[in-house]
C-alpha cells in the first residue's frame, strides 16, 4: 500500500485555486504544485495541517491509501 496526496481533487472540489490555497496556507505554489503531482517527499505533519485549515477538511480528504503498482495482480 501507498499513501497518496488527492490534494488537486480536494482543492477543486473546495473550488480554490491554487495561488488562494498559497496564501490561505502559507505553503508556496511551487509546493502546492509538487503535492499535487505526487512528486514530494517527507511531507510535514505541519503542512498537512496548514492544507486542511485552509481547505477547513480532515486529513482524510487529502490522504489516501492506494495498491501499488508493482504489488497489482
Amino acid at each position: 500500500m501507498t499513501v497518496k496526496i488527492i490534494l488537486k481533487e480536494t482543492r477543486q472540489k473546495k473550488e480554490i485555486s491554487r495561488e488562494q490555497l498559497a496564501v490561505k496556507s502559507g505553503i508556496s505554489i511551487s509546493y502546492i504544485q509538487k503535492l499535487e503531482q505526487n512528486v514530494a517527499q517527507r511531507v510535514s505533519l505541519d503542512i498537512y495541517d496548514k492544507l486542511c485549515k485552509a481547505l477547513n477538511c480532515d486529513i482524510s480528504d487529502i490522504l489516501v491509501y492506494t495498491e501499488d503498482d508493482d504489488n497489482a495482480a
